[in-house]
């Protein structure tokens, strides 16, 4: 007999034997969740038992493609109680497709098919466990579903430790490969994924997403990324817990700060710390003076995920682009990105304290203060400041000091263009019975509004993020 047939054959026994232990305990009073933790975990680690036994790869993934389809056929059938979920989480299905993939993928780099699954064999269990008897700050994640901050914490720590040991100890990395930074990025990216579950799609997301770190982060960029990482999610959970941030918004810090942080330097982090510190503090001051006006708006000063890709994803995007091109160009671009995001910013957390009525920018008639498109005197001035002030930043840690007028020049421009597509194309709404101009789709009073002027899909966000590429193309040819 084959080898490969005698680890088939081990394979299906195995896994049988996993699945009716787990099943014998759902039926004698033990939990659910852990019936189902049980088997997920301990079939989960029979990667390893793959690698070990199996000389070749198409052999190899046959084991967890037919699960594949026999854990579709139980779920649908609800033929067995420890694996029982909701009628369209197909977790059970998407866990072995992702093994499937990993085996697959990796099949030469044993570390990093182990590791990937991992995150979420040890990392999804850990969360599961430590956020249901730990959990005390609660978020609630893009899909909708209850997490905690602790089980999500778990989750990062268990899937770190599990992802550096196989890379310490088992072949498959270059021997450049800085080991610790990896895991660290690999740690944060899969708790990103698991927080973005959707009806049991963590299963799919957390170990592809796991496996595209390990697999293809080129080690002249792991360290610089991993550090990023790290120090995107710790500033993230302090700015959720002070309130700056909503738990979106932590995904959203991390997805900008990762690149920024890893891959442009000091300037870059002296940029995106000036940008998201000053922006976050003026949200806060003056709370009482600018309610009034700010109950209009689309989003309050929580920013959540959207409101971070829009003002600092086009500056992730040039940092990833200087990295793989090298052009200085980019890093200008990215510093465009951050001054005009920060120049809009102080323009409209400051502008609305002006005590004269600003003025529509294509009309120049007297709006209400907070009306999408209105420019005044000193939301003028803050946003030079503004600009100034992340440019002054970048400056300080290293940058030509002759490129602080072009960067003024292009946080303002970018400000500037966003509050002409704010009284142009913005999608802008109007509340009947409060006789009231407003972003809001349903209104502070409880009511629907309708629509007034723009365009119907774009967003607040969107222009802002219009406005920071006006500023980033403006500053790459400075």
């Amino acid at each position: 007999m084959s080898q490969d047939l005698q680890a088939l054959l081990v394979s299906y026994a195995y896994v049988g034997a996993c699945v009716l232990v787990g099943e014998v305990a759902a039926r004698r009073g033990v939990s659910r969740e852990f019936s189902r933790k049980l088997i997920h975990v301990s079939v989960g680690l029979w990667v390893f038992g793959a690698l070990a036994l199996f000389e070749h790869r198409e052999l190899a993934v046959v084991p967890s493609l037919t699960a594949a389809v026999a854990n579709w056929v139980i779920h649908r059938k609800r033929l067995l109680k420890a694996v029982e979920t909701e009628p369209d989480n197909l977790g059970t299905v998407w866990f072995a497709l992702s093994f499937s993939v990993c085996l697959w993928v990796a099949w030469d780099q044993p570390s990093v098919a182990a590791g990937s699954l991992l995150a979420m064999v040890v990392g999804d269990a850990l969360a599961s466990l430590v956020g249901r008897r730990f959990g005390r700050h609660r978020y609630e994640t893009l899909s909708g579903e209850r997490k905690s901050l602790e089980g999500s914490l778990a989750m990062l720590a268990g899937t770190f430790l599990a992802v550096l040991a196989v890379l310490t100890w088992m072949p498959g990395l270059s021997p450049d490969m800085p080991r610790v930074s990896l895991a660290v990025l690999c740690a944060v990216v899969a708790t990103c994924a698991e927080a973005l579950g959707i009806r049991g799609r963590d299963n799919l997301w957390v170990p592809l997403s796991a496996l595209a770190v390990l697999a293809w982060t080129p080690t002249a960029y792991a360290t610089g990324l991993g550090m990023g990482a790290g120090v995107a999610l710790l500033i993230g959970v302090a700015a959720w817990l002070r309130g700056s941030l909503s738990p979106s918004g932590v995904l959203g810090a991390i997805v900008v700060g990762a690149p920024v942080f890893g891959l442009a330097g000091t300037v870059g982090v002296a940029a995106l710390l000036g940008f998201f510190f000053s922006s976050s503090a003026l949200s806060k001051a003056f709370r009482e003076r600018k309610a009034g006006v700010e109950a209009e708006y689309a989003k309050t000063g929580t920013r959540d995920l959207g409101q971070a890709l829009a003002n600092g994803g086009v500056a992730a995007l040039a940092a990833v682009l200087l990295a793989l091109t090298g052009d200085s160009r980019y890093l200008l671009a990215m510093l465009g990105a951050l001054v005009a995001a920060n120049a809009d910013t102080w323009a409209t957390e400051l502008g609305v304290l002006s005590r004269s009525p600003p003025r529509l920018i294509t009309t120049l008639r007297p709006v209400a203060p907070g009306t999408s498109g209105a420019v005044s005197g000193v939301g003028l001035l803050a946003s030079t400041a503004g600009a100034a002030f992340v440019g002054i930043l970048a400056l300080l840690a290293g940058l030509s000091w002759k490129l602080l007028p072009w960067l003024v020049l292009a946080g303002v421009v970018g400000s500037l263009v966003d509050s002409f597509l704010g009284a142009t194309v913005q999608d802008v709404r109007w509340c009947e019975p409060c006789a009231r101009e407003t972003e809001r789709r349903i209104h502070r009073c409880g009511q629907p509004t309708r629509a007034l002027r723009g365009l119907s899909w774009l967003g607040n966000d969107t222009v802002n993020g219009v406005a920071t590429a006006a500023g980033a193309l403006l500053a790459f040819w400075a």
